[in-house]
């Protein structure tokens, strides 16, 4: 069995955590990074101490996808170590900064109809997100059934798109676990996070091809994930998972009674924008983003699945009940 080692990171401004892991096999390999910050990083360094290694013993970086508190340290750990980094490539546009990604973000936010206030907000924490990233040298894609071979074992890319439009796995099949990164969380749903995506894109909603249907991604994904043969899920945040496919039917039940709760809501035509107040007013700053990512989730499944109708006119995107 792969000698896998979990290490707890904090993150900023509050009492949350992100777990990476360690494999102290040759390769030294280090799966996701944490955030940019000197808690962190000291964190990081004390983890790796406690089995014995340094950050430039790490020979190659694992990305499970390219959010901040997963992708932050990669950079530091590529230019104290020489690792090779590996990150699947639909992540590009996010751990790139890419500006067509940049542009396709604010049309998308523009059509939801986020009024002027709300984009400030969104920008502003936007802005201070990516302040906790250091940006890499260099990075390798990896892709979906891709094996990284160790003295000893090996792991599997699995594919798990929904929470990141390249979200991916490490299955080690011998030891029956799975490295999951943000797929599966005990006691937390996963956002399907809005993401941009470039014409012809195979998932792109229909009705808005600039961006993924990252719920139907997601419930695809929840498919994949029960068929996998493992004993344990390691997670990116909260405890090991030992029961997946429950944990993954909850998700099911849960994702279905929000889009029965949209459906009720949409009426004559709603705007993502205005149900994302409406649902969740409580919500601050980046937060904001979230709760639109769920929003609008939710509502192009439910066009896709043919039960809400959407309109576009003068740049707005509208939804409303398909009966």
């Amino acid at each position: 069995m792969l000698p896998i080692h979990q290490i707890t990171l904090p993150l900023p401004g509050g009492p949350g955590a992100v777990h990476v892991y360690a494999v102290r096999s040759d390769p030294v390999t280090l799966i996701d990074t944490g955030v940019n910050t000197p808690d962190a990083r000291a964190a990081l360094v004390d983890g790796l101490k406690r089995l014995g290694l340094r950050v430039r013993d790490v020979r190659r970086v694992l990305l499970t996808h390219a959010h901040v508190d997963h992708i932050g340290l990669a950079g530091w750990v590529q230019e104290e170590s020489g690792a090779e980094v590996h990150l699947h490539p639909e992540e590009a546009g996010k751990a790139e900064v890419a500006p067509w990604w940049q542009e396709a973000r604010d049309r998308i936010l523009a059509e939801a109809g986020v009024d002027p206030e709300g984009f400030a907000l969104i920008e502003r924490f936007w802005r201070l997100n990516r302040q906790l990233i250091l940006p890499l040298q260099s990075w390798r894609q990896l892709a979906d059934g891709q094996v990284f071979a160790f003295d000893g074992g090996r792991l599997e890319a699995v594919h798990l798109p929904g929470h990141a439009l390249g979200h991916t796995g490490f299955l080690d099949r011998e030891g029956r676990r799975l490295v999951g990164g943000d797929h599966l969380l005990d006691g937390i749903t996963p956002n399907p996070i809005l993401e941009p995506v470039p014409p012809g894109h195979p998932d792109a909603v229909p009705h808005a091809p600039n961006r993924a249907l990252t719920l139907g991604q997601f419930l695809r994904s929840l498919d994949r994930a029960a068929g996998l043969d493992v004993d344990e899920v390691l997670p990116g945040h909260g405890p090991v998972i030992t029961d997946h496919r429950a944990v993954g039917e909850r998700y099911r039940a849960a994702h279905g009674r929000r889009l029965d709760s949209l459906l009720q809501r949409l009426q004559e035509g709603r705007s993502p924008w205005e149900l994302t107040r409406e649902v969740y007013p409580q919500v601050k700053g980046f937060d904001h983003f979230l709760a639109l990512s769920e929003v609008l989730a939710h509502l192009d499944l439910l066009v896709v699945q043919g039960r809400a109708l959407y309109t576009r006119k003068a740049g707005y995107g509208r939804y409303r009940a398909a009966i």
